[in-house]
């Protein structure tokens, strides 16, 4: 029963911050270790836990994807490899190399977070758009690739990376980048699922939690500041793992 609920906090923690100012994994998958959860299945088990919460992001924005659909499908096929081949990884490579990963993989995530306004500037401004178009795919195969293997602050990367490689408007840029998002997710979420790895009383309890968690974020946290949220986000987050990990 103490588990049960300290999934539900992770996922209520989760959602709230998620809608507040993204970076949900963060949170969640330290509180997953505290409950118990190896390494492996906590990584796995947050993944398909917060899988769903993606998908209102492409309903909601679809109007903004632009009316290229034949690129937009090639874009998240190639993302979705990147998540699958990503997860096969996280499955077959395990939980020694996942150990030896999580320092630098916390260091991205913590980068994207924080800087996530900054690098969405540089990347307007530096606009590789005019460059080869395969270029624009390796950027989302290898935001894919995180994502099937680790995922923290993914949306940020995938936000920077459209932006950096595809000429859009901020707003068109959101939109593709939910849309790759939620297509390297869903890849990754099928060889998960039947790896083994995940707790699936914890997967339900923290989606429900973060169904929860997304609506009180909406209401009460949305109105802390997005920047200290970030900053509190990446450096507890972070922090915890280390904790969980090490401690």
């Amino acid at each position: 029963m103490a588990d049960l609920l300290l999934f539900f906090v992770a996922g209520f923690v989760g959602g709230a911050v998620n809608v507040a100012a993204g970076g949900a994994k963060l949170f969640v998958f330290p509180l997953l270790l505290a409950a118990g959860l190896p390494p492996l299945a906590a990584n796995a088990t947050g993944t398909i836990a917060l899988w769903p919460a993606q998908l209102p992001g492409v309903l909601i924005f679809r109007g903004s994807l632009g009316s290229a659909p034949a690129s937009l499908v090639l874009d998240a096929l190639v993302a979705m490899v990147g998540g699958t081949i990503g997860a096969l990884a996280l499955i077959f490579l395990g939980e020694g190399t996942f150990l030896v990963l999580v320092p630098f993989l916390l260091i991205l995530a913590v980068s994207a977070i924080l800087l996530g306004d900054l690098i969405t500037k540089w990347s307007e401004k530096l606009n590789l758009a005019g460059e080869r178009r395969w270029l624009e795919r390796v950027f989302y195969f290898g935001c894919g690739l995180y994502a099937g293997y680790f995922g923290a602050g993914l949306g940020f990367m995938f936000l920077a990376s459209v932006l950096l490689v595809s000429g859009m408007g901020i707003h068109g840029a959101n939109a593709k980048k939910n849309l790759l998002a939620v297509a390297a997710n869903t890849a990754a979420v099928v060889p998960l699922s039947f790896s083994g790895l995940v707790v699936w009383p914890a997967a339900i309890t923290v989606l429900l939690g973060g169904l929860i968690g997304g609506y009180a974020g909406a209401k009460v946290i949305g109105k802390i500041p997005e920047r200290l949220m970030r900053t509190a986000i990446a450096l507890l987050g972070s922090g915890l793992t280390i904790h969980f990990l090490i401690g």
